[in-house]
């Protein structure tokens, strides 16, 4: 799982081992256990055990247990865990138990690095923020109680608490306030040739053409579904397009004559008003165009001018632009950011102790999936119990001789939610 590509992204709302030295005690249950507590019943730890840290900040059950959760449902939806042989099998050369929980451990700890960062930066989360992430939550729990389910046995679904679930959650917000506040910095700013390496990483390109299109179909292509024209139509289009490259050639300014030419003739899409939708050209990334435009366009230098170029759309005279602009500037910043936790991950110092040790993923989902589902069962038992309790109807008021204000009351029916989905 990509969580830290997730993060960069908009993660908001959803929805490796060692000894630890002198930072956590032995591991044990620092308090009571509560027996109905869900995380207690599955892994036999208090949520406030801490089970490792990470650059000296204690990570606890709380937070754990819910990305561990998550790992291995992740790992059964993409085909994983099929049945309980596939937990003696390897994941990329990996024991799975292990697999799952380092999986786990990694995206738990670049959610508190982003807050280790946050607070060794000073960085705040803004008001507008909070009052987004606030009504997400709220978003959230409206949306499970219209489709039957309480907030909280939710929460026990996913093995997390409300207060741990919230502090996640405000992970983005703390990655957005510690981005802003590189930038003003200077820090997420690349020198020209960083610039120029992240654009020929990406995939990313620049370029406006002037497009003759083809009209007369004759058909249509088997294969690929496109139009097909005849070679008459096709030399005569190639014939325009040699036309105009030819008035640009001679122009004493190609790029000029260029972008008049393009805003008089080219046939690509334009407004009601007649005019391009795009006169300033594409930003592009690989793939994004068809094979021969892109191929064409990468093949110029910047501010070259190409031959026609066929497409299935008709001919192309394309102008190779700098890619270098403040939109893919700011692209930069998220890419420079992503880098930056890249470094926080492989440089974090990060300590288990005996009770990550000890815990057993299979065991630990196995037990929450027959907790949620005798939950779930007992759910079914009482609303069948509530709906065979209501009075039957036998006809109307006055047929059965009981007073118009009385009548059966409803059946409640049986709550929505499932067990933690796999």
């Amino acid at each position: 799982m990509k969580l830290k590509k997730l993060l960069c992204a908009g993660l908001s709302g959803v929805l490796t081992a060692g000894l630890l030295a002198g930072c956590a005690g032995t591991g044990e249950p620092e308090a009571t256990p509560d027996p109905g507590d869900i995380a207690y019943q599955a892994a036999g730890i208090t949520r406030d055990t801490v089970l490792y840290t990470v650059d000296g900040t204690e990570v606890p059950a709380d937070e754990y247990l819910f990305w561990l959760l998550t790992s291995i449902s992740t790992a059964k939806q993409s085909g994983y865990l099929a049945d309980d042989t596939a937990w003696e099998e390897e994941i990329d050369g990996t024991p799975t138990a292990d697999y799952l929980k380092n999986d786990a451990l990694e995206t738990s700890k670049l959610y508190a690095l982003v807050e280790l960062k946050a607070a060794e930066e000073g960085t705040a989360i803004s008001e507008e923020d909070q009052t987004t992430a606030d009504e997400q939550m709220t978003q959230l729990q409206e949306t499970l109680e219209g489709q039957g389910i309480v907030y909280q046995d939710w929460l026990d679904q996913q093995c997390i608490s409300d207060t741990a679930f919230r502090k996640l959650n405000m992970a983005y917000y703390q990655s957005l306030a510690l981005e802003e506040k590189y930038a003003a910095d200077g820090k997420l700013d690349p020198e020209d040739a960083e610039m120029d390496a992240f654009l020929e990483e990406q995939g990313i390109y620049n370029a406006k053409h002037i497009l003759v299109a083809f009209e007369n179909s004759t058909g249509t292509d088997e294969t690929t579904g496109y139009p097909t024209y005849s070679d008459a139509e096709k030399a005569a289009k190639k014939a325009e397009a040699e036309e105009l490259l030819a008035q640009i050639r001679a122009a004493g300014d190609p790029a000029a004559k260029f972008d008049e030419l393009m805003n008089a003739y080219s046939d690509d899409g334009r407004d009601e008003e007649g005019n391009l939708y795009y006169p300033d050209g594409y930003l592009a990334y690989s793939g994004q165009m068809v094979a021969e435009f892109e191929e064409g366009a990468l093949a110029l230098a910047e501010g070259e001018i190409s031959e026609p170029i066929e497409t299935v759309y008709g001919y192309h005279i394309i102008l190779r632009l700098d890619a270098d602009t403040p939109d893919t500037r700011s692209l930069y910043s998220n890419y420079a950011m992503s880098n930056l936790m890249d470094g926080w991950l492989e440089n974090a110092v990060v300590e288990t102790n005996d009770a990550f040790a000890a815990l057993d993923p299979k065991a630990f989902y196995d037990k929450i999936q027959q907790l949620n589902e005798a939950r779930q069962a007992k759910r079914d038992a009482e609303a069948a119990a509530q709906e065979s309790a209501a009075p039957e109807e036998t006809g109307t008021p006055e047929e059965s001789g009981a007073p118009e204000e009385s009548g059966a009351p409803e059946a409640t029916g049986t709550p929505a939610g499932s067990p933690a989905a796999e």
